[in-house]
């Protein structure tokens, strides 16, 4: 359980340094010109799994919080 904690947290954390929401991210560094960029949708969707992690943390947390309380 403490694995999937840790690694929900990293992925997290990684998620959110990619996450630019002005747009402009790592493919802008090396191809300025470059059609490869990020769409609305896919900030969207972006975020929406950032928001999905951080909620699975949070559960994941809490969770543990009762497991140590009842035992």
């Amino acid at each position: 359980m403490r694995l999937i904690w840790y690694l929900i947290g990293i992925t997290t954390i990684f998620l959110i340094l990619i996450n630019n929401p002005k747009g402009n991210n790592l493919n802008s560094f090396i191809n300025k010109g470059s059609i490869i960029g990020s769409t609305r949708s896919t900030q969207q969707g972006l975020q929406l799994i950032i928001a999905f992690n951080v909620f699975l943390f949070l559960l994941i947390t809490i969770l543990s919080v009762l497991f140590l309380y009842i035992n």
